[in-house]
């Protein structure tokens, strides 16, 4: 069973994000009873649990609320079928997602990583019919959205399984300063 480690925004960035979603679920009918927009971090192959949440506690103990830096650039991932923004390369999101890949295969976890580019990416929405024209990049997104930067305040492990939506396995608040 394949276990999903995501970070998740605050509400002020979720009221952002919420008609960049609705708008761009609507121009490339991508299902909209998507999940909540993430950016996922970790894939992790039949973890154990447990262990999991302790190596993960200790990770991002030193780690505080921090902002990610959004482009316009829209794209769709052919291989997880999610419409996605690029995340800019610097700050924090950066080193956290090295640091977490470094540490759970130290301590033996089944790390699979994101297949996407190299970079980043703000999933938006699920796409269920992919249209041949759409490229690999699309269009960046209009201007009169606003969404220089994004507020992350968690980390969520997630359960995807085929038959239901996300099931929430594990919270990992990060702290408030």
């Amino acid at each position: 069973m394949k276990y999903y480690l995501v970070a998740l925004f605050d509400d002020e960035s979720y009221k952002n994000l919420s008609p960049v979603q609705r708008n761009l679920s609507k121009k490339y009918r991508a299902n909209r009873n998507s999940p909540i927009p993430y950016i996922p971090l970790e894939v992790l192959e039949n973890p154990n649990v447990d262990k999991l949440n302790v190596v993960i506690d200790k990770i991002i103990k030193p780690y505080k609320h921090f902002k990610v830096e959004v482009s316009s650039k829209v794209s769709i991932c052919d291989s997880n079928k999610t419409l996605n923004l690029k995340i800019e390369d610097v700050g924090y999101i950066k080193r956290l997602n090295r640091l977490l890949s470094d540490n759970l295969q130290l301590h033996g976890f089944n790390v699979k990583g994101i297949e996407t580019d190299e970079n980043l990416q703000l999933t938006l929405a699920n796409v269920n019919y992919n249209n041949k024209d759409n490229k690999r990049v699309i269009n960046p997104l209009d201007s009169r959205f606003n969404l220089s930067t994004l507020k992350v305040n968690r980390l969520e492990l997630w359960k995807i399984s085929n038959t239901r939506r996300e099931t929430l396995i594990q919270t990992y608040p990060l702290k408030d300063f």
